[in-house]
């Protein structure tokens, strides 16, 4: 046999759980798209005590503005035929809630414990009906059944039934459907292609936080508490999507980061031609942030499939910018100090008409990062900063 493609795998259940894993990631993603809308939702934590937990602000059910947490157990399957009890009760998600609600008791969390299922409820089943609403307590069937399920007296449900709820959830044809367009409707000024790369980089970074994996930006969480990193890693808040949400809502504009680690490097052209026409310090400081900074957004662009792939367009741009420069430096040659005169003039020439030059727009027709790109073009050595040798 030339290829062990054709033979029976004694166990192929590989590629279920990896299913299994993604549907629940795009299932978190969920909850990160109210919070992308100003939603109640304050934070999402990826698998600590359950699979998925929501936590939201504002819920009738708890004093003083406090935190409601909402303990989301996640279960699929592939049979297409609707949820009974008995079907819920066989995929455990009792258990494990029966679990969580023994670990936070008393805790003080005001909570919810939610199974949520691939599929739709039988609606002429009562018991799971009636467990589905928190009403699992007032029904005899259910109490009796649950209680034989998790091998307990019905009486230790008292305080357990009243905080279930079985959500139904979209099918694993259709749930990246419906995330993509809620998506969309956030962001009715960005094309499909850019909709479909951003929900894939909220799908990495949840993947990620269900990993443990670091996240940008944990510190700025919003948290009551103070947990270690390593749970932290697995938290998604407003902190750790503003870029997204950014993108959304405000695709004309960029957010500028810190980068100032970024200035302590290897001596640049840039430097070299900004010292040549006798630059002060704060002028190469800025010149090198720009810089950066127009290169950082550049390089997020191109992850997010967003650049061009014309490169005519950025040749375009560059053009501009460098006639530009040019004539902004003709005319302040001379000076005792001409590279601070050419910088400031080319900064308020893009600042007053960024349109005239970012046409397609790349920079998000921002003039901080259409100077910065400027930057990077000298460093290119195509013009200087006003230094008796044209670069040109």
């Amino acid at each position: 046999m030339a290829d062990p493609i054709d033979l029976e795998a004694p166990d192929d259940t590989g590629s279920g759980v990896v299913r299994r894993f993604e549907y629940q990631v795009h299932i978190a993603v969920q909850p990160v798209l109210e919070m992308l809308a100003g939603g109640s939702v304050t934070h999402v934590t990826c698998e600590h005590i359950e699979d998925i937990v929501v936590a939201r602000r504002g819920d009738p059910r708890c004093v003083d503005d406090g935190v409601f947490w909402d303990f989301q157990q996640i279960k699929t399957r592939d049979a297409v035929e609707p949820w009974t009890l008995r079907d819920v009760l066989a995929s455990k998600p009792l258990k494990s809630l029966w679990r969580t609600h023994a670990t936070v008791a008393g805790t003080g969390l005001t909570y919810q414990l939610t199974a949520g299922i691939e599929g739709h409820l039988d609606p002429a089943d009562e018991a799971v009906v009636a467990l589905s609403k928190g009403q699992g307590g007032d029904n005899a069937a259910c109490r009796q059944r649950v209680a034989t399920h998790l091998k307990v007296k019905e009486d230790a449900l008292t305080d357990f039934l009243p905080l279930v709820r079985i959500r139904p959830l979209p099918r694993r044809g259709d749930i990246e459907l419906r995330n993509t367009r809620v998506l969309a409707d956030l962001g009715p000024k960005l094309t499909m292609a850019m909709i479909d790369a951003l929900y894939n980089e909220l799908l990495r970074r949840t993947r990620d936080a269900t990993q443990g994996l670091s996240v940008a930006r944990w510190t700025e969480l919003l948290v009551l508490d103070s947990p270690p990193p390593a749970v932290l890693n697995k938290r998604l808040s407003a902190g750790t999507v503003a870029d997204v949400r950014q993108r959304l809502t405000r695709p004309d504009h960029v957010l500028l980061e810190d980068l100032s680690q970024q200035l302590h490097g290897p001596e640049t052209a840039l430097v070299r031609k900004l010292r040549a026409g006798a630059a002060s310090r704060e002028v190469i400081e800025e010149a090198q942030m720009l810089r950066a900074h127009a290169e950082r957004h550049r390089f997020k662009e191109l992850a997010l499939g967003a650049w061009p792939g014309d490169q005519a367009v950025e040749t375009d741009l560059d053009q501009r910018l460098l006639l530009l420069a040019r004539r902004a430096g003709r005319s302040h040659r001379g000076q005792p100090q001409p590279a601070d005169a050419i910088f400031d003039e080319l900064q308020r020439m893009l600042d007053a008409s960024p349109g005239t030059y970012d046409r397609h727009p790349l920079y998000a027709q921002d003039g901080v990062l259409l100077m910065g790109r400027a930057c990077a073009i000298s460093d290119e050595c195509k013009f200087d900063w006003g230094s008796d040798r044209d670069a040109s």
